[in-house]
């Protein structure tokens, strides 16, 4: 990150910019080198001695998730814990979100090559979708994934 600094040409006057802290840079009108102003802090809360947070409800944040105030994220965290929510470093960082996303790749993959079957046997048998649907989606095969879909649900 880098600085702003005023420079000052003697013909053309002052001009800010972006600086690293020992660079020069020369006038935008005419070339010629520019002097580095002395630049003065800026007045904050902070400097004028006071806590520009009081009257605020304390020091801290705003929250949008917690939806209140909190003094730091730990209280933050606290908080959410506390309703039920898991924190996203909880869940494996980005090996988690791999995983999410190859299981949405194989879902899809899956149903394509479903998609694909029944186009398949839509042409095998002349338009018959009934008997399509049910070369496509055996019965057997559709229980079985049904219970194994509940299971999962139930765990």
């Amino acid at each position: 990150m880098m600085p702003l600094y005023d420079f000052r040409c003697e013909e053309h006057g002052r001009w800010e910019v972006l600086a690293k802290v020992n660079e020069t840079r020369a006038c935008p009108s005419c070339g010629v080198e520019g002097v580095r102003m002395i630049s003065l802090p800026a007045k904050t809360a902070s400097l004028w001695g006071t806590d520009w947070r009081k009257g605020l409800g304390g020091s801290g944040f705003f929250s949008p998730s917690a939806g209140q105030r909190v003094t730091d994220k730990r209280e933050e965290e606290s908080i959410m814990r506390s309703r039920g929510f898991i924190n996203e470093k909880d869940l494996g960082g980005e090996v988690f979100y791999e995983r999410q996303i190859s299981r949405i790749h194989d879902e899809h993959k899956a149903a394509d090559t479903m998609a694909k079957t029944y186009t398949d046997n839509l042409k095998k048998f002349d338009g018959d979708k009934m008997r399509a649907v049910t070369e496509t989606f055996p019965a057997q095969q559709m229980l079985e994934q049904a219970h194994a879909h509940d299971a999962k649900e139930a765990s």
